[in-house]
């Protein structure tokens, strides 16, 4: 089984976990307290620096308990090679301060397998029978 190798730069930080065996996500944890300003956009800490398997890096989303009181991810593409900490960056649309405690579950943590595609520049692509049909092509509701 593959190992996720982590670093952590304060003894009191906690490597990324599932709550839940067979859960897509593992949840990742505050380093200190932090207030985030309605309408505002802050970095938080996580005290900790991964490694990825070979052929991995990770997605950071929104843990649905903090998106639900209007905090969410604005940002999180961890490559394979990176090796800073991790940091989460959240933004504040509740309508009000919005408080991260010190170890609590902020986001969570996608594993994602890293693709090594050739770009190649073409004159013409394939038709399809969606075309170039984009926002609101396939209908509002079930047919």
């Amino acid at each position: 089984m593959p190992k996720l190798k982590v670093l952590k730069l304060d003894p009191s930080a906690h490597p990324p976990e599932r709550a839940n065996p067979g859960d897509l996500g593992y949840d990742l944890f505050a380093l200190e307290r932090s207030v985030i300003g309605q309408g505002e956009t802050k970095v938080i800490r996580s005290g900790i620096v991964l490694e990825f398997p070979e052929g991995w890096g990770a997605i950071i989303k929104d843990r649905s308990s903090v998106a639900v009181k209007g905090v969410t991810v604005c940002a999180g593409v961890i490559d394979s090679g990176y090796r800073g900490e991790i940091k989460v960056a959240l933004y504040n649309h509740s309508g009000g301060d919005f408080t991260v405690e010190r170890d609590m579950k902020i986001a969570q943590l996608i594993p994602t397998p890293v693709t090594d595609w050739r770009v190649t520049v073409v004159e013409k692509l394939n038709d399809t029978e969606r075309g170039d049909g984009g926002f609101g092509s396939s209908g509002a509701y079930k047919k």
